[in-house]
């Protein structure tokens, strides 16, 4: 075994091997800070550009109703139907003066008629008080009319104006789950990363998580935890700023009873109209950390079969050498002759 252990090639093998991973662990900190930083980045590249794809949607749509208000006939409203009919558009209406619903248009191609009162919806309220040529859009309130009656719609609302007067309102539906489907859900870096668009004031206007949406920043944590008012501050300050931002938190997990884990968190704003909604993606960093050490475990792994193959082989080569050299020293010894002779 001292010749094994004497063996240059065993010594330079065991030598590489513990330096290795001596090394690995020292720098897989360093690697795995580098990793969650660009991860981070790409994160933010992302809401960003998610965020800017909402805002020139909605916008083209807001521009488009404010051209159909000037003739909202029925050929009009479908030719603008489908027009758009590859996009998210689910429908629009028309109401007279009063909020009563007089004309729609969807892909279905069904008339609803049906006098719906539409005048406590907040577009029509604004609607009344609008400028010809105006346009807003509003939050996701549930649809009363049309294919997408009882679902969430973002509503998009342009002013009637006939002989100067107030004449009703045109509002164009886009279905929330199309929308996000479209321009959120893709967004996430991770299948554990969680998704949000939060206006100002902290409501949820969407989240991949179903349970949340509705509901204020402020009410989503049921439990107390240490450092919870500070948690919901700097969201709500987050909120109200009209910027990107990167936030590393430590946040409950739901799933998992609400142990305080890392998570790292990008936002980028949504301007729409007078109001400011911001896109939030929130991936956890011990997941992160979990692919990226199964990464660095199966190179260690690889590295170590690979030394431990160079070891073996160079154990065999060293026992025949020490066995053809005890050979020839017998031979020596008793003064045998080594060649042989072939007859």
């Amino acid at each position: 075994m001292s010749k094994y252990i004497k063996n240059p090639f065993v010594v330079s093998g065991l030598f590489l091997l513990f330096s290795f991973i001596f090394l690995s662990i020292f720098f897989n900190k360093i690697s795995r800070d580098s990793t969650i930083k660009q991860v981070q980045h790409r994160q933010q590249l992302s809401v960003r550009a998610g965020g800017k794809s909402i805002e020139i949607f909605l916008s083209s749509i807001g521009k488009t109703s404010v051209a159909v208000a000037n003739d909202t006939s029925y050929s009009k409203l479908d030719e603008l139907v489908a027009t758009w009919s590859d996009s998210n558009i689910s429908g629009l209406v028309v109401t007279d003066k009063d909020g009563i619903l007089i004309r729609n248009s969807n892909i279905l191609m069904i008339r609803d008629t049906s006098g719906v009162d539409l005048s406590g919806r907040d577009y029509f309220k604004w609607a009344k008080l609008a400028k010809k040529g105006d346009y807003k859009i509003f939050s996701p309130v549930i649809s009363k009319a049309g294919t997408s009656k009882g679902k969430s719609i973002v509503t998009i609302s342009t002013p009637i104006i006939k002989n100067n007067q107030f004449d009703g309102v045109l509002t164009i539906a886009v279905l929330l789950s199309d929308l996000s489907r479209e321009y959120l859900d893709n967004l996430k870096v991770l299948d554990s990363s969680r998704i949000y668009l939060i206006s100002s004031s902290g409501e949820i206007i969407y989240s991949d998580n179903q349970e949340y949406m509705g509901k204020n920043v402020e009410n989503i944590f049921e439990k107390d935890f240490l450092g919870k008012k500070k948690i919901i501050e700097i969201i709500l300050d987050e909120l109200g700023k009209n910027s990107e931002s990167k936030l590393s938190l430590a946040l409950p997990n739901f799933e998992n009873n609400y142990i305080l884990e890392p998570y790292l968190i990008s936002s980028a704003p949504v301007n729409v109209s007078d109001q400011l909604w911001k896109v939030f993606v929130v991936t956890p960093e011990n997941d992160l950390n979990a692919f990226t050490s199964n990464m660095f475990n199966k190179q260690i792994i690889a590295f170590f079969i690979f030394v431990v193959l160079f070891i073996l082989l160079t154990l065999r080569s060293s026992r025949n050498s020490g066995y053809h050299e005890a050979v020839s020293n017998e031979h020596k010894i008793h003064g045998i002759d080594q060649k042989i002779s072939l007859k």
